[in-house]
């Protein structure tokens, strides 16, 4: 949790995050990569999204080349290709997510986040909070450490999708995601370090950049808010179990899901988290995981959802209702919030199956893949 007061806050979860140092002056970043969506994806449009996700998952993966050494402590580098390739999948998530895709590396936060991701590797375990005993200890990263989504088991675009997934019962409240999907962030921090028979790979990604606590921002969205899966059309593959909504300083303490499916009927879920901030990141989220069970017809299914009694941000005054694309509309009381939208999960597989048998796959494999992997915030 990144709080911009600077008293300190006991975190409970590895997902939560607390630090008030960020990196010092910015160096020049290195190449933003140049994906075919920009700033974001228009989810109203089934072939545009469907482009856009061949163009970020149909893509060879590069090798790392780590330079690094264990044995003596040396972070090392990665490959620039493993980097950028790494950088086009958070480009993709955010695009669909409807925030800007543009964001960049910078060489110093990325040089910070090796030596953490070394320490991590190293010791075998995660922490935010690295002290002096913790193997292959350095102060550049115990700072990225405190600033980072950490990874042990994946590295490169597979890290960024378990961070938007944020599986495990320490992650219910989605903190990876949200900062990956956080709307102001410009700027981050990739480190990669290759694993053996014995130790771990390792990832760290630095997510707080000097304008995380900017309030003004474009989101495709019209009322700023941020979800997963998003509104419109999303590829199944990358719908995982939980759903989240996060608007910036909303109160969730009252908000209530409802979800319908393709026959009408509602749709059984749990709220496994609700998270009400202000001046704090990540931003206010609920999370919930519904519990979904796809019949006839096959191909792509409709989800309708509603998320109720929202309390208002600050700056919400009057009522109004604002037209969401052509997939849904939202209304905004003065005192209470309703967001309703559509999000239609698409098939687009032609050999393996209709799209209930893609969730059963991506479900299947997250949990043959938890057993050897490992999450901090």
């Amino acid at each position: 949790m990144l709080q911009r007061v600077a008293s300190p806050v006991v975190a409970v979860l590895l997902a939560l995050f607390i630090t008030t140092s960020f990196v010092g002056p910015e160096a020049t970043p290195r190449p933003k990569p140049t994906p075919d969506f920009a700033p974001w994806i228009d989810t109203s449009d089934r072939d545009e999204v469907i482009a856009a996700f061949r163009a970020a998952f149909d893509r060879e993966a590069p090798p790392m080349n780590w330079t690094g050494e264990a044995g003596q402590c040396d972070p090392g580098d990665s490959s620039d290709a493993l980097r950028r390739e790494t950088l086009i999948r958070i480009a993709y998530y955010r695009a669909m997510a409807g925030v800007p895709a543009t964001v960049i590396e910078d060489p110093l936060m990325s040089d910070k986040a090796q030596a953490a991701a070394l320490m991590m590797s190293v010791e075998g375990e995660l922490t935010h909070h690295p002290d002096s005993d913790y193997a292959c200890f350095s102060a550049a990263g115990q700072e990225a450490a405190a600033n980072s989504n950490l990874y042990l088991g994946r590295t490169g675009p597979l890290a960024i999708d378990g961070y938007i997934e944020d599986p495990g019962d320490r992650n219910v409240d989605v903190g990876h995601r949200s900062t990956i999907l956080h709307p102001p962030t410009e700027v981050m921090g990739i480190g990669h370090v290759s694993g053996t028979l014995d130790r771990y790979p390792a990832n760290a990604l630095w997510v707080f950049d000097r304008g995380v606590f900017e309030l003004e921002y474009e989101t495709r969205e019209p009322a700023g808010f941020v979800a997963w899966p998003p509104r419109g059309h999303v590829p199944a593959e990358v719908v995982y179990p939980r759903w989240s909504f996060g608007l910036q300083r909303a109160s969730f303490e009252r908000a209530t899901v409802t979800m319908t499916g393709p026959d009408g009927l509602e749709v059984p879920l749990e709220i496994v988290a609700r998270l009400s901030k202000d001046g704090e990141i990540p931003s206010s989220v609920i999370v919930w995981e519904p519990k979904l069970e796809f019949g006839e017809p096959e191909g792509d299914q409709i989800f309708t959802v509603t998320v109720a009694d929202v309390g208002p941000p600050e700056d919400r005054l009057s009522s109004q209702v604002v037209e969401i694309g052509d997939t849904g509309r939202l209304s905004v009381p003065a005192e209470e919030s309703t967001y309703t939208y559509e999000v239609v999960v698409v098939d687009q597989s032609e050999e393996s199956g209709p799209v209930r048998d893609l969730l059963s796959f991506v479900s299947t494999t997250t949990g043959e893949l938890l057993g050897v992997m490992s999450f901090g915030g």
